[in-house]
């Protein structure tokens, strides 16, 4: 049966103190042998104490580390889900919650990466714009359309400056030019082929007729 060190220190204290009968502390008498076992004791039940406080933090840490990195494992997935969700507001909101987890130095990018990976995703594509996010290692996937990401008033000024480019008769390496960014632009999704053509027909034929004046 395990010894309760404060106990018997307690209850050699007390009886130093209030027992008449208790050895006292005149050579011969015991009495220093006694006031040595109940430091010991004392020594003893506080070692235990300790040693039950760190048991008790090392658990507790170890809860608070545990709930820690299930967090961590559900923010990633939420994330992932809305990378890969193809809806603007969802995935906004992803990368706006994975940034703010980077400045608190909370970085989780490595989960949403396994999560994305996981899914069948690939990650290196999943952050560039909505929609963008393509199956991994699928070398047949499609070009996400990012065209409408694109600002409209950005979209005008590109279309208008390569129409210009791909009509000027005098220089034909200025037109090889503007079908290379044309190509290049539709390669990576932003398709502004339309916008060009609109634009070459205004320029050349004038605004079409049937729409309205403002």
């Amino acid at each position: 049966m395990p010894i309760n060190h404060r106990a018997e220190a307690e209850r050699i204290v007390h009886g130093v103190l209030n027992d008449p009968e208790y050895p006292n502390f005149e050579e011969g008498s015991g009495g220093e042998k006694l006031i040595l076992a109940g430091l010991l004791h004392a020594t003893l039940a506080r070692d235990e104490e300790q040693a039950a406080r760190t048991a008790d933090l090392r658990e507790a840490l170890y809860s608070l580390r545990r709930r820690f990195n299930d967090t961590r494992e559900a923010v990633a997935a939420h994330i992932a889900e809305g990378l890969a969700s193809r809806e603007k507001n969802r995935w906004k909101a992803a990368i706006d919650l994975s940034k703010a987890l980077d400045e608190v130095h909370c970085n989780v990018d490595d989960l949403v990466d396994a999560r994305l990976a996981d899914d069948g995703w690939d990650p290196r594509s999943a952050y560039k714009a909505v929609d963008s996010v393509v199956r991994s290692g699928d070398p047949w996937a499609a070009t996400p359309d990012i065209t409408d990401q694109i600002p409209e008033p950005v979209r005008r000024v590109i279309a208008g400056q390569l129409a210009e480019a791909l009509i000027d008769g005098r220089d034909g390496e200025i037109q090889n030019w503007a079908r290379g960014i044309t190509y290049e632009l539709k390669r990576v999704g932003a398709d502004l082929t339309d916008a060009i053509k609109t634009r070459i027909t205004e320029m050349t034929l004038g605004a079409d007729p049937s729409d309205p004046p403002f």
